[in-house]
């Protein structure tokens, strides 16, 4: 079974959250993020998996934290 990423906007970002740019992840989490972003949950490969951890923040269209779930 793929991994679920869910992408919730966040409005505030703490000075000890760390902040990854959309452009520095790998091409499969480049490719799930914006599908995560427009629906409530996605199945992705593992290979985007990787790329992203459960919790981070990742700058886009805004600023969103990232869930990983099987």
């Amino acid at each position: 079974m793929n991994p679920i990423l869910e992408a919730t906007e966040t409005g505030l970002v703490t000075d000890e959250q760390t902040v990854r740019d959309y452009d520095e992840l790998r091409e499969p989490a480049k490719a799930a993020l914006p599908a995560a972003v427009e629906r409530e949950a996605v199945s992705i490969p593992e290979a985007a998996a990787e790329d992203l951890t459960d919790g981070e923040v990742v700058r886009f269209t805004g600023y969103y934290r990232v869930s990983i779930g099987q």
